[in-house]
């Protein structure tokens, strides 16, 4: 024998007796009434007051516009996507257990529940009749409110967890930012030497690696632009000084214009004259203004004719030159602008080589990359170049001994000229040591222009 108890109601006991429920039935009478069933209410959310057009568009008129900070905007996305995620799913909860009581009271009605219709019950006291359906309609409103209750307290605990997490990833991911930005701020405001360490790896770190690099190669651009401006304030100055000191001689009658003062005067005013055309051929390089007029070019015949248009020097130097060529040396070039850097390497060379000394010219066919290139090698017996040396020699007015360098008459443009020229032509140029003793200059070529870089 066992008591049973209906939603809170306790029921009488009967000894052994199949009990047949009607839903329809009142309790204590035999008319059937008509069935209540509690159907799912509609919701409205975020049926809220706004600002009609006209007056949004004034508020959007009278006030300047003003964005959000990068944290704002992650702290309000975090915000959002919670609310929306538990409004989701609130509302498909609530729809589904709406149903799903609607159904359940359907099939009472309709006498389908089979603990309900033909199951017996063994109670302890009397007999059950009926049961009585608005208590499982209370029950059901009961049950959607406490459910309500629930929805709302999970949405405010997830609207206040997605505030603080987002405050909290906001404030990580715009803090490498706003580094970043200072550093920014900081090199536009001409403090080159900002760098950013941002470290975890990932997209930032990247970031933060370029601007690293960016800030280096600023750096040395700087530098550069200022050892070019005292240069070419020092190599301007000298040949300058030089005339105007013996110009002011003759006037003054200390010195008379013999042939030999007249011959240095020419000296001086041909290196300036040089001077100004090297610096013209390398700002048009650099700037990739430099017209080119290619086509092909046999360059072993092309360093012959450097070395015998450059004969007469080379002899006083008291130097040999040999020129060699291997394979098919043809390349699609400028031959006026090849010429050029042809001559300032041999010029560069023999001004190194000491007298008695050979100069070596070898031109080569070579291959890059499936491509047919062509490689030009300049050899000297000079006292080399230090290793740490060998990529500034490349740079405007480099000198290891400038004394020695004016002296011989070189401007200290000429392998900045090259390296450019050949650059622009969409090869290489490099300096090395040779083990016997010496340097060595090698430049690529590409053998034609369409294979050029």
């Amino acid at each position: 024998m066992r008591t049973s108890r209906i939603c809170g109601r306790r029921l009488s006991p009967i000894h052994g007796s199949r009990v047949m429920f009607s839903p329809s039935m009142e309790p204590g009478t035999s008319s059937p009434r008509p069935p209540m069933v509690d159907r799912p209410r509609t919701n409205s959310i975020g049926q809220g007051a706004g600002y009609s057009e006209p007056a949004a568009s004034e508020l959007v008129r009278g006030r300047p516009r003003r964005s959000l900070s990068l944290r704002v905007q992650l702290s309000l996305a975090f915000v959002m996507v919670a609310l929306l995620s538990v409004v989701v799913v609130a509302f498909w909860a609530r729809q589904i257990t709406a149903l799903e009581i609607t159904e359940y009271h359907e099939r009472i009605r309709r006498g389908d529940v089979p603990w309900l219709s033909n199951q017996p019950i063994l109670v302890r006291e009397g007999f059950v009749r009926a049961i009585n359906p608005p208590l499982f309609v209370a029950s059901q409103r009961l049950f959607l409110a406490n459910f309500n209750r629930s929805l709302w307290f999970a949405g405010g605990t997830a609207g206040l967890l997605a505030v603080i997490a987002g405050l909290v990833l906001a404030r990580r991911l715009s803090h490498p930012l706003q580094e970043l930005h200072d550093a920014v701020t900081g090199v536009a405001a001409g403090n080159l030497q900002q760098e950013v360490g941002l470290g975890g790896g990932g997209e930032l770190e990247d970031v933060a690696s370029a601007f690293n690099t960016m800030a280096h190669r600023l750096r040395e651009s700087e530098r550069q632009r200022q050892e070019l401006l005292a240069a070419v304030a020092h190599e301007l100055r000298t040949p300058l000084s030089i005339i105007e000191g013996n110009l002011e001689a003759m006037l003054d009658g200390v010195r008379e214009p013999t042939p030999d003062l007249i011959a240095t005067l020419h000296t001086q005013s041909a290196l300036l004259s040089q001077l100004i055309t090297d610096l013209r051929d390398l700002s048009l390089a650099d700037a990739r203004q430099l017209s080119l007029r290619r086509r092909p070019v046999d360059l072993t015949a092309l360093c012959r004719e450097s070395v015998d248009a450059m004969g007469l020097w080379i002899e006083e130097r008291k130097v040999t030159v040999q020129v060699s060529g291997e394979g098919d040396t043809t390349a699609e070039v400028d031959p006026d602008r090849l010429r050029q850097v042809v001559q300032n390497l041999l010029h560069n060379a023999v001004r190194f080589t000491p007298a008695g000394g050979r100069v070596r010219i070898t031109v080569r066919e070579t291959a890059r990359e499936q491509n047919q290139w062509v490689a030009l090698e300049v050899e000297d017996e000079g006292p080399g170049i230090p290793a740490e040396n060998l990529t500034r020699v490349f740079e405007p007015f480099y000198r290891e001994d400038p004394s020695r360098s004016r002296a011989s008459g070189g401007t200290g443009m000429g392998l900045a000229v090259v390296r450019l020229l050949v650059q622009v032509h969409g090869g290489d140029v490099r300096a090395e040591n040779r083990p016997a003793g010496g340097s060595r200059f090698v430049v690529e070529l590409p053998a034609q222009q369409e294979r050029a870089r």
